[in-house]
């Protein structure tokens, strides 16, 4: 991908105040090796994607004047790092689509059925990430109903994750519901985990629901035999022997 496209990316959210910090770039597969994610960092052994500088969360700035030395030259990929104002709660599809309010860009997605209005990004392994704010130097916890689940994961201070056109080993990561769709307007965390319980509720109930809804035909009874009493037949011998006696009781 471009360095001149991820460079205006991360200057335009820049200007918006999200904190940005390159990442490695992907290298395609070659002959004998794999595709791996290159920082340029020597020894460093990481393949998957991940920071390309040592000290990313000091580092991470929104200073056009870093952005465009970082960005001049290497395709970095964007990252984001939160706990810099902004968190990520990251979900799986199903919850995520049943919460967000938005444009759906996807084939077949119910994301006009939610309540949630914000920013939302799907990686290419379908995790939907809610951008959400908080203020400066605070934590936001996730509610029992969410942290219990480990399909469920709030990316906070000391966390980063990918920013849209970043590429992955499998695609791109791309908006479900972009920044300008919104007017760059972040709901706050609590606003994003109201509505991702109340997606979870709906989910569930729907389930029972359907559930319920399968009924199970009893197999029809078979109509009872008709009992008819037997036919008593009297065979030729009884019937010679009864004249027999007719005739010895009248002699």
């Amino acid at each position: 991908m471009s360095h001149f496209r991820l460079r205006r990316a991360a200057m335009r959210f820049a200007e918006e105040n999200w904190t940005v910090t390159p990442g490695a770039w992907l290298e395609p597969a070659g002959d004998e090796a794999p595709s791996r994610f290159e920082c340029g960092r020597p020894g460093c052994v990481t393949s998957s994607c991940h920071p390309a500088l040592a000290h990313w969360d000091a580092d991470a700035t929104t200073d056009p004047a870093q952005i465009e030395e970082w960005w001049q030259d290497a395709p970095y990929s964007l990252l984001l790092a939160t706990g810099h104002g902004i968190e990520v709660i990251e979900v799986p599809a199903l919850l995520g689509a049943r919460a967000v309010c938005g444009p759906v860009t996807g084939p077949g997605r119910p994301s006009v059925t939610g309540s949630l209005r914000g920013p939302v990004a799907v990686t290419p392994q379908d995790r939907w990430m809610f951008f959400v704010r908080t203020g400066r130097g605070r934590t936001a916890r996730l509610r029992p109903e969410l942290s219990c689940r480990d399909d469920v994961l709030c990316h906070a201070a000391n966390s980063w994750v990918p920013l849209p056109p970043t590429r992955l080993r499998s695609g791109p990561v791309r908006w479900e519901v972009s920044p300008d769709d919104v007017g760059w307007r972040l709901p706050t965390s609590d606003q994003a985990q109201q509505a991702l319980i109340a997606a979870m509720v709906a989910l569930d109930a729907s389930l029972l629901d359907s559930r319920h809804s399968r009924t199970i035909t009893p197999a029809p009874h078979a109509p009872a035999a008709t009992v008819y009493p037997m036919t008593l037949r009297r065979s030729a011998r009884s019937t010679a022997d009864a004249a027999v006696e007719v005739l010895r009781r009248a002699a």
